[in-house]
Formats: structure tokens, sequence, C-alpha cells
């Protein structure tokens, strides 16, 4: 019998590319590099060649249990049914697993109450912990008495009978900490980092267009999530002073009453080639667009969803060895400095942002050394390798 398996169960779209799902298929690169066998079982859907054949998850195996049925699939409703159903086909496969190996766990994530509840029941009938992971704030965006009341039995009946809690911050941290309190349960609380796999991003392209210094960023348009906004007018406060400078935005751009805002503000520039929309990229293009660019750039503004997050596509940035332009925001300002391995700015500030972006374009020679040391951050702290052995050690 062998030591230590991982299981995932997973009812996500392999085949739309997200940061989350770029964070567990990191977190199961690690562990199996780790030593741990993972098994991924998807759900009512095909896993994409692009992720089964890529050379650095082939040692990950994926199961899929259930069809990809396209008449299921037309009814959201229809389909959220079908995919607890499948939740519980999951014995079988859990039986054989157990025969295998001695230490068992299921990493989960979300916070959808049914797919919870059928995951854990299953698992604990066979004598499987379950670790659990939050990267945001369990209320963010809950504003429908639906979605209310399912966060509510998640906290109430779904977190406490979890063998480990992983979150992203200490604000998430002192949360469950409080909560699990509430029940009189000694579940562990651990922070697992903003996790990347720098060797997918580190600079390997020569194609670097030198007539631009393009300033980069990649992520949601619409809302205050990553201060968006705030990027635009900072950029048309320099972007005269720098006429070989651009700013690429990477990312949906095509719900047109979302991005009213955004076009009233472009409205105010006098040369709009400046300022470039890709639209939603593939993951190797996205790659190729932030190695090949002058800076990295996130405004991300004071608020709750950055009080408790970690901005993924920050390890990202970094472990390009590109100079990266930040906001002063929740966790960030434990790892990075000012001047040192990044440019910090004072979040919700346009000019202060504005400034930050003229440090950096005026001078090369400094932005290139501080996005050198921005690049040894990650190996250090936020290497896929280095922080799945926090799970390791757990199990």
């Amino acid at each position: 019998m062998q030591d230590k398996a991982l299981l995932f169960v997973n009812d996500r779209d392999f085949s739309t590319p997200s940061a989350p799902l770029f964070r567990l298929l990191a977190i199961a690169r690690g562990l199996v590099e780790n030593g741990v066998f993972v098994y991924w079982f998807t759900l009512g859907r095909e896993p994409i060649d692009e992720i089964t054949n890529d050379p650095f998850y082939k040692n990950i195996k994926f199961i899929k249990i259930g069809k990809q049925n396209k008449e299921i699939m037309r009814s959201r409703i229809v389909f959220y049914l079908y995919l607890r159903i499948l939740e519980l086909r999951l014995q079988p496969h859990l039986n054989n697993i157990a025969e295998h190996f001695k230490n068992i766990v299921c990493f989960t994530v979300g916070d959808d109450f049914w797919h919870l509840f059928n995951i854990v029941t299953v698992c604990k009938k066979k004598g499987i912990r379950v670790f659990h992971e939050r990267t945001e704030y369990p209320l963010l965006n809950k504003k429908s008495l639906r979605q209310k009341f399912n966060v509510k039995l998640y906290l109430k009946y779904i977190v406490p009978r979890f063998d480990h809690i992983f979150v992203i911050s200490n604000a998430l941290k002192h949360f469950f900490d409080a909560h699990v309190k509430l029940y009189n349960k000694k579940i562990p609380v651990s922070i697992l980092n903003m996790i990347v796999e720098p060797d997918r991003y580190s600079c390997s392209y020569s194609s670097i267009d030198s007539k631009y210094k393009d300033i980069v960023y990649v992520g949601t348009m619409y809302g205050d999530k990553d201060g968006v906004y705030y990027l635009l007018e900072a950029f048309l406060k320099i972007y005269q002073d720098y006429p070989d400078s651009r700013l690429i935005l990477i990312g949906d751009n095509t719900k047109v009453l979302q991005m009213q805002r955004i076009n009233d503000i472009l409205s105010k520039i006098q040369y709009s080639d400046r300022i470039i929309f890709t639209g939603q990229l593939d993951r190797k293009s996205v790659i190729e667009k932030i190695n090949s660019a002058y800076c990295l750039v996130l405004a991300r503004p004071n608020n709750i969803q950055a009080k408790y997050g970690f901005p993924t596509k920050l390890g990202e940035y970094l472990s390009t060895g590109k100079p990266v332009i930040v906001t002063s925001v929740g966790d960030i300002p434990l790892f990075l400095k000012d001047g040192e391995n990044a440019y910090i700015s004072k979040p919700d500030d346009i000019v202060a942002f504005a400034n930050k972006l003229n440090d950096c374009l005026s001078d090369p020679f400094k932005a290139s050394y501080i996005g050198k040391k921005g690049e040894e951050l990650v190996y250090r702290e936020f290497n896929y390798l280095e922080v799945t052995k926090h799970i390791v050690y757990s199990m």
C-alpha cells in the first residue's frame, strides 16, 4: 500500500481559462512533484487535451465521471442537478483508491452547499479527510437571497466538517479562525500563499517590439475589482510625456453596458491607438504578451475583495522578471517593498499611480533591477513546489 493520495473533484469548464483553474493545476502539479498521487475527477465535462497532454501535468490522473451531454447542459438547472448526481458516483472510485493508499485527502474549493455536502458526505463514509481552500471573502458579491442563503448553509453546516482549511490571506485566516470557534471546533486554518509556476512565465521570448514601452494589464475590465478605471486615468496623465508608451489591456471587453465607463474615459485621449484592448486570450498568448511588456500593472482599489484576497496575476507578473506597479492593499505590502522588488502605489489615488508609472518609465535601468528582484521573490515565496509542501505536511 502506498502513502499519500489527494483528490480533486471538478465541475468547472476546463476550456475556459481562469485564475482559479490555473491555481488548482499548479497545486496539483506541486503535489505530484512532492511525491503525492493526484486524482482529478471531472464531472460531466471532457478534460481538454491542452491540459491532459501538458507535460507539466502528465502525472495527474484525470478521471471522467459522466458524459458531457449538450442537451443537459442547455438547461442550467438540469445540468446543476446532473452534476450533483454524478458526485454520488464517486463511491466506487474512492473504494478502489482506498485499497492502494493509506492516507487520502480530498481537496475542495468554492462554497456551493450541495456540491460540498455531497463531497464531504461521500468522503467521510470512507474515512477520507477533506481539506478546503478559500481565496476570497465568503460573502463577497452575494446579493441575491439564494446566494446569501447558500453561504449561510455553507458556513453553518459545511465549514465545521472540514479537517483543514487553507486561506490566501491573513484577513481570511482571522475570519475562519473566529468562525470555527463558534462551533467549538479545532480545525487548523493555514495560509497557503498565492501560487505560481514560474517556469511557465519566465521570459523566453526574443520577439520583443522595442519600438514601444508596453504597459500591460491582464484581468477583469468591469467593476472595481482591479481598478481599471484608475489605471486608465493614470495613463492619461503621463502618456504624452512618453510617446513610445502604450497601454495594453487583456481580458473580456465585449459587454457593451459594462464598458460604458471605460469608453467615457477613452473619449478624453487624443491618440486612441495608444490604448489597446486585446480581448480574451488563451494562456499561451497571455504569457507572450506579458513577457514582451516593459512593465506590468495592477491598480487594485482598497476594497473588501483586496482585503481578503491576493491577486494570482501578481505572481504571474513577477515571474516574468519585468517591473510591476501595484497598489498597497491586503497582504501585498508583506511581500513587496516599494523601490526594491516592485513599485508600490497608494490605492484609490490616480495621481499616485501615475507617479509610479512615471518612475518606472523614466529609469529603465532601475526598472529592470526591480523586476529581477520581484522574480527572485516568486521563487522564494510563491513557487508552486514550495507552497504545496504546506499541504503535504498537513496530510
